[in-house]
């Protein structure tokens, strides 16, 4: 790497050694070793670690080990399932209520963040099935697989995976990332507009939602600021919704009001 004036730059931290690249952001020259790359983007080593820069690692060690929504209510369920065993031991349905207590039991480590209770949430609702089954029916069965597919969701979710300190992908964490944080005025808008076909008066608030979040936009923010698209989405929607109460369904409404007897 040469200068503009035919000097070799030298590396801001190593000025014995000659640099062979900048940092993307701040300009500083970086040798080989302080040379580091963050999502396919050069920093030198003091700018890789700011957490704007390394937004998704931050992201990450924010909920690493942090219960989520389905750890809550795993939890929720698993107490009812105890005032369901309590129930049965009551009525004398000790099979049930072993059942139940086995359930309970596997609720609860998964609510405390025991990494075995994940794949035994899976596996108890079909276990929990098929005695429900030969106990009370073919209905149970039914109930036990709507069980294991929600179970099953609860066991791929990458939210819940970093409850557990379960490494997840670098594009499954950039698409939670983006659900979860990425330009929220946007996905108001978006909710608003949808919502204003239904009740007028969230157009408004969906149209200046959607044009602040739309300001916001910028793909060459570090962190990237997107989802220009949710907000246009939610303007117009917030117009169009508030245009079909003016022009159809408020005239129609009026109307029907009007035909009511006095």
């Amino acid at each position: 790497m040469v200068s503009s004036v035919g000097v070799t730059p030298r590396c801001a931290v190593h000025p014995e050694v000659d640099a062979v690249a900048t940092c993307q952001r701040c300009g500083g020259f970086v040798c080989e070793a302080c040379t580091t790359w963050v999502m396919g983007v050069l920093y030198c080593a003091a700018c890789s670690l700011r957490p704007e820069v390394n937004y998704l690692e931050t992201f990450r060690m924010k909920l690493w080990g942090r219960r989520d929504t389905n750890a809550w209510l795993v939890g929720g369920g698993t107490l009812v399932l105890l005032a369901g065993v309590l129930t049965a031991f009551v009525q004398g349905e000790w099979q049930l209520a072993l059942v139940l207590l086995g359930s309970a039991g596997v609720g609860g480590a998964f609510y405390v963040g025991q990494r075995w209770a994940r794949t035994a949430l899976v596996f108890t609702p079909v276990v929990a099935g098929l005695v429900g089954m030969a106990l009370f029916g073919p209905v149970m069965l039914v109930g036990g697989f709507l069980l294991f597919v929600t179970a099953l969701q609860i066991f791929l979710d990458p939210r819940s995976r970093l409850f557990f300190q379960v490494e997840v992908s670098e594009k499954e964490l950039r698409r939670l990332w983006d659900l979860r944080v990425n330009n929220p005025l946007a996905r108001h808008a978006l909710s608003m507009g949808f919502a204003s076909f239904f009740f007028p008066l969230f157009g408004p608030p969906a149209v200046v939602l959607g044009a602040l979040a739309l300001r916001k936009v910028d793909s060459r923010a570090r962190p990237p600021i997107g989802r220009g698209w949710q907000a246009l989405a939610g303007m117009l929607l917030g117009v169009g919704g508030m245009a079909l109460w003016l022009l159809v369904l408020g005239p129609l409404m009026k109307g029907m009001l009007e035909r009511l007897p006095a």
